[in-house]
């Protein structure tokens, strides 16, 4: 308990609350920080940044490029045009960090080096979040908005839900619950030698085939 008394962020009145500490939380997060929002709140259930990263995609492969070896140096403002997954950054410390994980065999990273990659810039970058506490409910009130959670109450003007997939989805097709969702998928090798129908045309979709 006195751990969860020190963590940042404790329940109270802010300018903004984001929840989610994925890609889209880490940036707004930091975004805010950088323009004078200094009073504002990043709140995480996982126990860490990027916990999407933990288990998905489940075929390890991101399907957006990073390249390790573009044509300008990766701390510079040119190399985002050559790495569409790292988080962005004024520090050049803090940029095109995603490429130094890359194993080098192919030019999109694996799920574990853009985890560790989000790590890096959450450390770099300076960015804080309370871990470990879960967004339970919302409510609207005359000055804004109150964010029910597991370590009390947050109140605050603006709220930025960035909480990735919450659970998987499935379309109102016939049949579809008798398929196999890519949430629950196997491995690449287990559909050797079978004749696969993927149904979607995102990105869960392009990686799987």
């Amino acid at each position: 308990m006195e751990e969860r008394l020190l963590s940042p962020f404790p329940p109270g009145e802010y300018d903004a609350v984001v929840v989610g500490t994925g890609p889209a939380g880490l940036q707004t997060s930091y975004s805010l920080s950088r323009a004078g929002v200094a009073n504002h709140a990043l709140l995480s259930a996982d126990e860490a940044p990027g916990g999407m990263f933990r288990r998905f995609p489940v075929f390890e492969r991101l399907i957006s490029w990073t390249k390790p070896d573009a044509p300008c140096a990766r701390h510079t403002r040119e190399y985002e045009c050559y790495d569409h997954n790292s988080l962005v950054a004024d520090e050049p410390e803090a940029r095109g960090l995603i490429a130094s994980f890359m194993d080098r065999s192919f030019d999109v990273p694996a799920r574990g080096e853009m985890e560790a990659a989000i790590a890096d810039f959450v450390e770099r970058a300076g960015i804080k979040a309370r871990y470990g506490c879960r967004w339970t409910g919302t409510r609207r009130e005359e000055d804004g908005f109150v964010l029910e959670t597991t370590d009390g109450e947050y109140r605050c003007r603006v709220v930025v839900f960035a909480i990735g997939m919450t659970e998987p989805w499935s379309p109102p097709l016939k049949g579809s619950e008798d398929a196999t969702h890519y949430a629950d998928a196997g491995s690449a090798a287990s559909y050797r030698d079978k004749r696969v129908v993927i149904i979607g045309k995102r990105n869960s979709g392009f990686e799987g085939a």
